[in-house]
């Protein structure tokens, strides 16, 4: 359900669109938004040794089988044992086949020296016979840690480095500027439309005085849900109760910042909903939609948000003002805590600014015209 995931269904759609493209996505793992392929596109899945180190543990357990939970367990073992690459590598051997294509796209994240899941960009530099190959960045490669050494040996056979903002375009070419002829730029794509209708497919909860929503993967480190709870004592500490913040999502930290809520005495405030298949009633219902992260690429949820008429209260990552005109279809706010709970208290005091903002987004639609431009200038360059 993340992020990235839902970038490539997006992206997946719209390649679709057009009859020129015949596409093949092979998938390491499974999760719910595999039914969301388009009928038109190929699938092929990895074996289960693949499929068990890409999925979650989480998820593997959930399954309740313990043949595959002690191989997962072995999988993980071997990996720290003889390392990533060595360990994809013997996998990959057993999956190459003799289909030639004209690109090949790894479409994850797999450079930053602290995930464990890795892989893509190996299988299609090493497994994969293509006449050009495209790696793509989703976030901020300096913030997200990537590790220099690991990146120019990873990215030297690709010929286009794909970022999702021009800010992150601008920080890889600081990051790599032995590259900066492979790197360039393709907006996220989003189904307008089909958002819209999802939109309206039910009323989520009663309309409060003021409601907030924040929506993602439940993860401190980037994503900084566990400063929801703090924001909630403080605005409450300044008389502003007034409100109902919604966590949608789940992740490995929800438990803690359950606990944190409880701690803070917020619970009556706060209230963590889980994963919600179709967000975008909560959202639509919502007056404010609030992004905490550290840092991001270009954020799904900004645009989603957009598209169903919410204005977005973000901190300033890097790409925050290729998506927000700051005070006109939303606010971008640094990641300190005083200045995020003073814009948010600031929108909830002047709700005619909170009008403004959502005449603004009506008279702006979103569209998909900057990223439609990227991607044929990409994909059909020769």
């Amino acid at each position: 359900m993340g992020g990235i995931q839902k970038a490539l269904i997006n992206m997946l759609k719209e390649i679709s669109l057009n009859k020129r493209y015949e596409v093949d996505v092979f998938t390491f793992g499974e999760g719910e938004l595999m039914k969301d392929i388009p009928s038109t596109i190929n699938v092929y899945k990895g074996n289960l040794p693949l499929q068990l180190i890409a999925s979650p543990f989480s998820e593997v357990k959930k399954r309740k089988n313990l043949l595959q939970i002690m191989l997962r367990v072995l999988c993980m073992i071997l990996v720290r044992l003889v390392g990533s690459n060595k360990f994809y590598s013997v996998l990959f051997k057993k999956l190459s086949d003799d289909r030639h294509y004209d690109l090949a796209i790894s479409y994850f994240n797999d450079v930053p020296n602290n995930y464990f899941n890795q892989g893509t960009n190996l299988f299609v530099d090493k497994f994969v016979s293509a006449d050009r190959k495209f790696a793509w960045i989703h976030t901020d490669p300096i913030k997200a840690n990537f590790d220099y050494e690991v990146c120019v040996e990873t990215y030297k056979n690709f010929d286009r480095l794909l970022c999702v903002s021009e800010a992150c375009k601008r920080i890889l070419i600081n990051f790599l500027p032995q590259y900066q002829h492979k790197i360039q730029v393709i907006y996220n794509f989003f189904p307008i439309e089909e958002i819209k209708e999802l939109a309206c497919q039910f009323t989520p909860f009663e309309k409060g005085t003021m409601d907030l929503i924040s929506v993602g993967r439940i993860e401190n480190q980037t994503k900084r849900f566990d400063l929801i709870p703090h924001l909630c004592k403080l605005l409450k500490e300044s008389a502003i109760s007034n409100f109902r913040w919604r966590i949608l999502g789940d992740g490995p930290d929800l438990l803690a910042n359950q606990r944190l809520a409880l701690e803070l005495g917020v619970e009556d405030v706060v209230e963590f909903v889980g994963e919600i298949n179709n967000p975008y009633p909560y959202i639509k219902c919502s007056d404010v939609l609030i992004l905490t992260s550290a840092y991001e690429g270009y954020p799904m949820v900004i645009g989603e948000a957009l598209i169903v008429g919410t204005p977005v209260i973000t901190t300033g990552f890097v790409a925050a003002g290729e998506q927000i005109s700051d005070g006109h279809n939303g606010l971008i706010t640094s990641l300190n805590v005083e200045d995020i709970c003073q814009t948010i208290a600031g929108v909830i005091k002047n709700t005619d600014m909170l009008q403004s903002m959502k005449c603004y987004i009506e008279e702006n639609h979103y569209t998909n015209e900057k990223a439609q431009e990227q991607l044929v200038m990409e994909f059909d360059a020769t």
